[in-house]
């Protein structure tokens, strides 16, 4: 007895140690990023400004480009009250969500099948690049929150299909509320597949007679109806541009994402979750074990139905996959399950095996996230970014003008955390009307060309591209 206390405690400190070293450490160490991260971020400083919990403004404007309601932004503007206005408070909210997929997958296989399937699933998990890395687990977008509320209401529905209760099929419908808060349409793509697979086990009458079906199914449509209309209030014409941005994107392309259909497949392949090669295998043994069947059917049928739908859709972005993993993640899982049962008849430890087949992708895998890499193509367009968040402790930024014409979401981050210490910088995309004195802050090479030739300067810093002069 006392033996498998320690050894539960030693278990449950191995996955804590992990889930920091590959979600949390570093995670303040490198600047809030571009894109969707320092849209995120700007809108829950604009948030605590403005005190409007349901709109969302950008410049101090509605923003309408941001369509996603702001179930993510609300966790990030707790953690900004709790922490401040820094990095950690912005990307919290994923890497907790992406901590909480893993445990979750642990704690749900370990009570229905066994430690050894369960920890398998929870290493596969981690140790895939697409979970812990930009626009996923270690970044400040809404992918994490979504795919841990996916998993939260496909396993809810399990429990209503197999294991017969009913309460389930209400917390199916609240965490399906909660995705709909988090990146609206999106929460819906499993929907298709829950719905064949009641048809599949027959349990349309069964749903159909339970009181928490439409106790949930209330919920869902008051929660999700509700919010638009009330955003569209805040917003106006927010209503217009949810039908032809968030639902267009499946028939047209945005923002130059046009991509093939096998585009998410190659990319799992290629970069993104280096498992995939055991995929099929255990797939294949999860079906011939009749015990397994069903949850390979229930699985397989969530993949084919969310790939089907990412893949058919014109646009397309790599991180949109994130859901896939804890489905792939199980099946890659139990087939390294089945392999270590198989040597462990050869009397070969089971933790052996686990740390000779998890050792080097989790060492990998820390390592990326120790490091916090910008990739060297992106790396020019984010400087700017970088030189703000290495003098944020400063005073040097107080009353400089940046001059940019690109991706200045992160500098407005800055910008408001600047506020917090009453101090200030100003952000231009124009050479015109720079006054005496003033101290310009520039990395762009055309900007650099035309100010340096429209004005008498003095170079008073230099960081890699960067340039800082005062007129």
């Amino acid at each position: 007895m006392l033996k498998s206390k320690y050894q539960n405690i030693g278990i449950y400190l191995l996955l804590a140690l992990s889930l920091y070293f590959v979600f949390f450490q570093h995670l303040d160490s490198f600047p809030i990023r571009n894109w969707d991260e320092a849209m995120f971020a700007v809108n829950a400083c604009e948030m605590i400004n403005n005190h409007n919990f349901i709109g969302l403004f950008f410049k101090n404007l509605p923003d309408l480009f941001n369509t996603k309601p702001p179930c993510q932004i609300w966790l990030q503007v707790l953690f900004i009250k709790f922490i401040g206005y820094n990095e950690l408070a912005i990307r919290l909210p994923s890497a907790l969500a992406s901590s909480g997929s893993a445990l979750l997958l642990f704690f749900f296989i370990k009570k229905r099948s066994s430690l050894l399937f369960a920890l398998c699933v929870f290493f596969v998990f981690i140790s895939s690049l697409g979970v812990a890395t930009f626009h996923t687990g270690r970044s400040g977008d809404a992918d994490a929150l979504l795919s841990f509320f996916l998993l939260c209401y496909c396993i809810s529905f399990y429990k209503w299909l197999f294991e017969n209760k009913s309460i389930s099929l209400f917390y199916f419908f609240l965490f399906l509320s909660l995705a709909f808060l988090t990146k609206s349409i999106a929460a819906l793509f499993f929907a298709p597949a829950l719905l064949i697979v009641t048809v599949y086990f027959k349990k349309t009458n069964l749903l159909l007679k339970n009181k928490w079906f439409y106790v949930g199914i209330t919920l869902f449509l008051t929660t999700s109806i509700g919010y638009i209309f009330l955003r569209n209030i805040y917003n106006p014409g927010y209503i217009d541009i949810l039908v032809n941005t968030d639902m267009g994107r499946y028939t047209t392309i945005l923002d130059s994402h046009a991509e093939p259909f096998d585009f998410y497949l190659n990319r799992l392949y290629e970069e993104r979750f280096k498992w995939i090669i055991l995929v099929l295998p255990g797939a294949l043994l999860l079906w011939a074990n009749i015990k397994t069947r069903s949850a390979f059917i229930f699985l397989a049928c969530l993949f084919v139905t969310y790939f089907l739908i990412l893949s058919g859709s014109v646009s397309k972005v790599e991180w949109y996959d994130l859901p896939f993993y804890p489905i792939l993640s199980i099946f890659c899982g139990y087939a390294i399950y089945t392999l270590v049962l198989k040597f462990n008849s050869y009397h070969i430890h089971a933790a052996l095996l686990l740390a000779f087949i998890f050792l080097i992708p989790l060492y990998f895998t820390f390592r990326n996230s120790y490091k916090s890499e910008v990739k060297p193509s992106e790396r020019k367009l984010e400087i700017l970014n970088e030189y703000a968040f290495k003098n944020k402790n400063n005073h040097s930024l107080n009353g400089i003008i940046f001059l940019t014409e690109y991706f200045d979401r992160p500098l407005y981050f800055y910008k408001y955390r600047l506020n917090t210490k009453g101090e200030d910088f100003t952000l231009t995309n124009s050479i015109d009307n720079l006054k005496e004195n003033s101290i310009v802050v520039v990395a762009e090479d055309s900007l650099k060309t035309a100010l340096l030739k429209r004005y008498k300067t003095t170079t008073l810093d230099e960081y890699r591209t960067v340039l800082k002069v005062k007129i």
